[in-house]
C-alpha cells in the first residue's frame, strides 16, 4: 500500500493533473524501475501498473489473456456494473459484432467524403480567429471543428452542440469544477445515456440516414440492439469523437507555440501536416490509460500476472518510452518511425481515429500557413483528470492572415 505523499500517487490524482500536467518524471521512473507495478492505494482498487511500450503494446494484442469488461477504468472499483456497454466494454465475439455494425461509417473512403466539409468548418474557425487579435483556443477554436462534425454525423441540430459538450464534460472532466454539473461521474453517465437513448428511440421510430440511425436500427445476429447497447454506442462516440480530438488540438498547438522551430518548420513545410499530427497525438495521449484483466495466469515482462488480475495499460507512459522513441520528451513534427499507442492496439483501437487524423489535418493545414505570429496570452490550465484530459484554458495572441 503506498504511503499517502508517495510520487507514484500522482499518476492517478486528477488535482495533480490540473495544477501540473501528466507526471512524465514519475512515469519515467516507473518505466525504469518499476515497469510493471503492483498499484495499490486507498483510493482505487489495485491493479498492475504499465508503462513500457512493449507491454502496453502486448496486452493489447492479447484480447483473449486480457478482457475488456470486467474492469475497462482504473477509477471504476472491481467488479463494478458501468451502464455503458459500447466498445470499449465488450469483448469477443460481441465486441467483433457491434464493432462490424458501425466500421463502415469510419473507413478511409468514408473519411474522404468529409474532407471539404471538414475544410470548409477549418476555414471558417481560421476565419473568426483572424477577426480578433486574441481568443481562449480551446473553447473558440479546438472544440468547434471536431464538436460541429460528431453531431452533423449523428443527426444532433446545431442548438443543441452545448449540450453535448456538457454532457461530455459531465463524464470526463466531473473532478473540474470548472467544468462539470453532474455530482459524479455515475450521474454523468446517466444523463449522456439518457440523451442518447432519446435520439435512439427517435432514429427507430424515424430513421433520418445519419449515424444514430445506422446503430439504432442494427441487427446483431438477426436482432436488433437494445436500448442500453444503442445508448452506449452512441455516447462513446458524442463523447470521444469530439472530446479527446478537442485535446489533441488544443495541445498540439500549445507545442507548437513552446516550439517555435518546430512551428516554423511546419510553416516552411506544410507537406509534413500529417506527420505533425500523428506528433501532436504522441505528445499529447488525451485517453492516458484503460484497464484490462487477466483471463488466466500469465506474465509480463517476467513478473506473474494472476488470473481476475486487474491491468492498467498506460498509453501516456507507453508514447515516451525511450526504448521505443528516441528523445520521446522532445515535440518533433517530422517524427519517423512514431509507432505511438494514443489510439490504442489489437482489436479494441479506436475505430474512430482515422476521423481524429483528418480533423486535426484539416484544421491546421488551414491555420499554420496563415498563421503570421502566436504566443501565449496567459498561463495554459489542465483539466483536474487523469483519465481523459488536456487543457481547458489556451488563452493566446495571434496576428493571422485574412
Amino acid at each position: 500500500m503506498l504511503a499517502a505523499d508517495h510520487p507514484y500517487n500522482t499518476v492517478f490524482d486528477p488535482q495533480y493533473w490540473g495544477r501540473h500536467g501528466a507526471p512524465h518524471d514519475v512515469l519515467a521512473r516507473l518505466r525504469n524501475e518499476d515497469p510493471v507495478y503492483w498499484f495499490e492505494n486507498d483510493q482505487f482498487d489495485p491493479a498492475w501498473l504499465l508503462t513500457r511500450h512493449a507491454d502496453v503494446e502486448f496486452v493489447g494484442k492479447q484480447p483473449k489473456l486480457f478482457l475488456s469488461g470486467p474492469r475497462t477504468v482504473f477509477h471504476n472499483p472491481k467488479g463494478f456494473k458501468s451502464p455503458l456497454i459500447g466498445l470499449p466494454q465488450q469483448d469477443a465475439p460481441q465486441h467483433t459484432r457491434h464493432r462490424r455494425a458501425m466500421q463502415g461509417w469510419f473507413t478511409p473512403r468514408a473519411m474522404r467524403n468529409l474532407e471539404d466539409r471538414l475544410a470548409e468548418i477549418a476555414k471558417n474557425s481560421v476565419d473568426r480567429m483572424a477577426a480578433t487579435e486574441g481568443c481562449e483556443f480551446c473553447s473558440v477554436v479546438s472544440s468547434h471543428l471536431p464538436l460541429k462534425i460528431i453531431c452533423e454525423l449523428l443527426g444532433i441540430p446545431e442548438d443543441q452542440e452545448a449540450v453535448v459538450w456538457q454532457l461530455t464534460q459531465d463524464v470526463f472532466a466531473v473532478s473540474d469544477p470548472d467544468l462539470a454539473r453532474a455530482r459524479d461521474a455515475q450521474q454523468g453517465v446517466r444523463n449522456a445515456m439518457g440523451f442518447c437513448a432519446e435520439i435512439a428511440l427517435a432514429r427507430q421510430k424515424k430513421p433520418t440516414g445519419d449515424f444514430a440511425s445506422t446503430i439504432a436500427n442494427a441487427e446483431i445476429d438477426g436482432e436488433r440492439m437494445t436500448i442500453q447497447e444503442i445508448a452506449s454506442h452512441l455516447m462513446i462516440m458524442i463523447s470521444a469523437g469530439h472530446d479527446t480530438t478537442a485535446s489533441a488540438i488544443s495541445g498540439g498547438m500549445l507545442a507548437l507555440i513552446r516550439h517555435p522551430e518546430q512551428l516554423d518548420k511546419l510553416r516552411q513545410h506544410p507537406e509534413l501536416t500529417e506527420c505533425a499530427v500523428n506528433e501532436m497525438l504522441r505528445y499529447v495521449t488525451p485517453t492516458t490509460n484503460f484497464v484490462r484483466t487477466a483471463a488466466e495466469d500469465t506474465q509480463i515482462g517476467g513478473v506473474k500476472i494472476a488470473k481476475d488480475d486487474d491491468v492498467c495499460i498506460h498509453f501516456c507512459a507507453a508514447n515516451r518510452d525511450e526504448d521505443e522513441f528516441e528523445n520521446p520528451q522532445q515535440f518533433l513534427i517530422d517524427r519517423r518511425p512514431n509507432r505511438h499507442l494514443t489510439f490504442g492496439t489489437g482489436p479494441h483501437a479506436c475505430i474512430g481515429q482515422l476521423l481524429a487524423r483528418i480533423e486535426m489535418k484539416a484544421l491546421f493545414e488551414e491555420l499554420v500557413p496563415r498563421l503570421e505570429t502566436v504566443e501565449l496570452d496567459g498561463d495554459p490550465e489542465q483539466i483536474s483528470a487523469f483519465w481523459v484530459t488536456g487543457l481547458k484554458k489556451l488563452p493566446i495572441k495571434y496576428k493571422i492572415a485574412g
